[in-house]
């Protein structure tokens, strides 16, 4: 802001200007980031290929594919490739997510800790292990 010697606003007019193009910089960037998070899709395979899941940002199940690898899985077994699969597209999402957003929030923010905080941890390997 532009204050003068008696901390009063010495240019009214230009400090509107300044918060109408702040404004107007942030209503754009987040458009941009909405459009982008819209767009995004992450598709992800289990290991064995039998499987493939796609989600969106949010980690939202919106497909579920499967190959003749699946044929003569138990449902356990199929069970456990869709899980796999499931989580990792879950992490690129998140990873996705957080990538946009941190172009909008700043990566050092308050707002991009909390978006970290509500991520859930990333495994290796799934419980139990490949079956």
């Amino acid at each position: 802001m532009v204050f003068g010697r008696d901390g009063d606003l010495a240019d009214p007019e230009r400090w509107i200007r300044e918060q109408e193009e702040r404004t107007a910089r942030l209503t754009a960037e987040s458009s941009r980031a909405q459009a982008e998070l819209a767009a995004t899709q992450v598709d992800a395979s289990s290991r064995d290929q039998s499987v493939s899941v796609t989600v969106n940002p949010s980690g939202v199940l919106l497909a579920v594919r499967f190959t003749p690898r699946s044929e003569g899985l138990t449902p356990v077994q199929l069970s456990a490739r869709v899980m796999e699969a499931y989580r990792l597209a879950c992490a690129e999402a998140s990873r996705q997510m957080l990538q946009i957003m941190s172009g909008l929030v700043g990566e050092d923010s308050s707002a991009m800790a909390f978006l970290k905080s509500t991520m859930p941890p990333v495994e290796d390997e799934p419980e139990g292990g490949s079956r």
